[in-house]
């Protein structure tokens, strides 16, 4: 059988992460050849990551927390492995994310991309109305060292990946979390409006596509237009 990773290289991108979930827990027979897909796959939305975090300056953005930048890469591999012991496994899509893509925060404000968070008025519908543009927002295995350190229920933890769509237009909301711990390949993400079976592939295919905001999926005839600048074709 071809391996997974090959077929990934060769353009069968979509098929084999479907075949990937499929699987449920992950086999130890597989978990290499799978492992090596979701690295692939996240070294590219990296490279989209990076790509986008370096243009919105450029369009007037400004993020909600001036000291937090829209993009911080990853350095803590050490980390990652006593996280794993610890939780006992995390699923292979989050395991890369956090190896490869890091800390990600692109909520704040920016007009041409009909951005808010401290900018007025704040918005007065609820998602996923156009209001909420959905900006990426991915926390990292410092977010998850902590949550996991201050975890209230021994017997249940979901990770908080981010802020909801309320909270990255600074409402009060919930969260996008992923239930651990877990030996899948790619993890459900709880808490997306609109999308409740998404998962954390998924979830980034769309931002991409949508230049890094996801919530204009639900009305692509009102994106703004400078979003062309920062939209992409997924590779991964």
């Amino acid at each position: 059988m071809t391996s997974y990773y090959r077929r990934y290289l060769r353009g069968d991108r979509e098929a084999v992460w479907a075949e990937l979930r499929a699987l449920g827990p992950v086999p130890d027979a597989l978990a290499e050849d799978a492992t090596a897909v979701a690295d692939e796959t996240m070294h590219r939305v990296a490279l989209h990551v990076a790509r986008i975090a370096a243009a919105l300056p450029e369009l007037g953005w400004a993020g909600a927390d001036p000291i937090v930048p829209p993009h911080e890469p990853p350095d803590d591999d050490a980390l990652i492995d006593s996280l794993t012991e610890k939780i006992g496994s995390l699923p292979l899509a989050l395991d890369a994310c956090l190896r490869r893509v890091g800390e990600v925060w692109f909520a704040g404000d920016c007009a041409v991309l009909d951005l808010t968070y401290h900018r007025q008025p704040a918005p007065r519908t609820r998602p996923p109305s156009p209001e909420f543009p959905d900006p990426l927002c991915l926390g990292n295995a410092y977010s998850l060292a902590y949550e996991w350190d201050h975890r209230t229920d021994s017997a249940a933890f979901e990770f908080p990946l981010a802020p909801d769509e309320l909270g990255k237009a600074n409402l009060a909301g919930g969260d996008h979390t992923i239930e651990l711990p877990s030996q899948v390949a790619d993890p459900l993400i709880k808490g997306v409006t609109g999308k409740p079976d998404i998962t954390l592939v998924e979830y980034l295919r769309e931002s991409i596509a949508w230049g890094g905001f996801a919530g204009w999926t639900f009305h692509p005839h009102l994106a703004p237009a400078a979003l062309i600048t920062l939209r992409a074709d997924p590779d991964f």
